[in-house]
């Protein structure tokens, strides 16, 4: 077997996203390295001599918004006396922060990394994913962001796109998505 968790580094989320329930929540409190383990603990407990081959950050919260923590926590899980995952096992999903996609690349390379996207036009996303409004976090940020951590880490990130009917789900949607990704 090959088991996955899905771990949380927040309790709720300040990302609005308004397709998401625990965006509905703000942030209520950062995990720290020890709570976001723990969560991997509890689960390699659970699957017994099968154990836990992946992690995926990609419960509630925002993992690069808990940045120091989120780091603290990679590097257990991949330490030898600690968890012993691959670092490749491991990945974090986020909706952008430009910025702390660069650090992440810095500090942890061979770390799996996830963009939820869900819009192919910086119009599109700010209505779904209201942190994407600010200058900051721009689709050209972002763009920029992810071919820096490409060639610091020598992969992708995986992309993720909830369709959703009738407000990015079109042709012309399709199409401005397979552009985007294809720079």
């Amino acid at each position: 077997f090959r088991n996955t968790v899905c771990v949380s580094s927040q309790v709720g989320c300040a990302m609005g996203c308004t397709f998401c329930e625990t965006g509905t929540l703000g942030l209520l409190a950062n995990l720290t390295a020890g709570e976001i383990c723990e969560q991997v603990w509890h689960a390699r407990n659970l699957c017994g001599k099968t154990g836990v081959r992946n992690v995926v950050m990609m419960g509630m919260g925002e993992p690069l918004d808990n940045y120091e923590e989120v780091l603290i926590a990679l590097r257990a899980m991949t330490h030898q006396a600690v968890f012993d995952m691959r670092q490749r096992s491991v990945t974090v999903s986020t909706v952008g922060v430009p910025s702390s996609i660069r650090k992440l690349a810095d500090d942890a390379p061979n770390v799996g990394l996830a963009l939820s996207l869900h819009a192919p036009t910086q119009e599109l996303r700010a209505r779904l994913l209201p942190s994407a409004s600010g200058t900051a976090h721009t689709l050209g940020r972002l763009s920029e962001s992810l071919k820096y951590h490409r060639r610091r880490s020598g992969r992708g990130a995986m992309i993720e796109y909830i369709v959703i009917d009738g407000v990015n789900d079109s042709p012309t949607h399709a199409r401005d998505l397979g552009e985007l990704v294809g720079r």
